[in-house]
């Protein structure tokens, strides 16, 4: 279904592991809210799509991101290429710093530049592409 307003493509029957490039290989933004109702953005570097409705996302210099998963777990993520074509991903998130998650996030993105503080786990709930 095309929005003709704001130009955004609903892939809810589009499967998440087909923007595994686009979402692993480009700078990612995640959308939080605080306890004060104040939106926070980040930059996430380090991601990985675990299946199709699952994004791992490592902390590795976040600082208010986590807590305001705690508080409140609805998140969208943005991931754009080059040229500018898109996706927009909203769902909810948890938090971790130890068990199978974070293990999985230190196998990957543990390295000379990076060491995960946490794991940021993302159930994908609403797909959109943006134009």
């Amino acid at each position: 279904m095309i929005n003709p307003d704001n130009k955004t493509n609903l892939l809810n029957e589009v499967k998440l592991t087909n923007y595994t490039n686009l979402i692993e290989n480009n700078p990612c933004h995640i959308a939080t809210i605080n306890k004060d109702n104040t939106p926070n953005l980040s930059v996430a570097s380090d991601i990985k799509v675990l299946d199709d409705e699952t994004i791992l996302i490592s902390n590795n210099e976040m600082i208010h991101t986590p807590d305001n998963i705690v508080f409140n777990n609805n998140v969208v993520l943005t991931s754009f290429s080059d040229k500018w074509a898109g996706l927009r991903l909203t769902g909810q998130a948890t938090y971790h710093t130890q068990g199978d998650y974070f293990d999985i996030c230190n196998k990957y993105f543990n390295n000379e530049t990076a060491t995960p503080k946490g794991a940021i786990i993302v159930k994908v709930k609403k797909l959109e592409g943006i134009a």
